[in-house]
């Protein structure tokens, strides 16, 4: 029996309980049936594929591209991630001081020059 310790936080306050989700997958089959454990499978799978898809979204690629990325992905195995240097500077930008601003700007002009 393998018990896993799961935690929750809501405002200041904190709980954890322990819970026998099983070993193995033969053991969730046998707790739960082969209906709950694929629906909890497929259901963490989506979330994942979801986060990816936004991901390819923020780096503007279209969606029948996503589509063919996606044909090749497998739950738990990562997918390549696309990065956009300028959106990630934007988005730290406006979490940043005006004077950490200033001093990007400032660094990006002599970068420039």
């Amino acid at each position: 029996m393998a018990l896993t310790e799961i935690t929750a936080k809501k405002n200041e306050n904190t709980a954890t309980v322990t819970y026998d989700f099983g070993d193995n997958l033969e053991d969730a089959r046998e707790k739960f049936g082969d209906e709950v454990v694929f629906s909890h499978f497929v259901s963490k799978a989506k979330i994942t594929a979801q986060a990816a898809i936004r991901r390819y979204l923020e780096s503007g690629v279209d969606e029948d591209t996503i589509q063919e990325k996606m044909q090749d992905w497998q739950p738990g195995v990562s997918l390549e991630r696309t990065v956009d240097p300028v959106a990630a500077v934007m988005r730290k930008f406006s979490s940043m001081t005006a004077d950490d601003q200033a001093a990007l700007i400032e660094s990006l002009k002599s970068q420039a020059a």
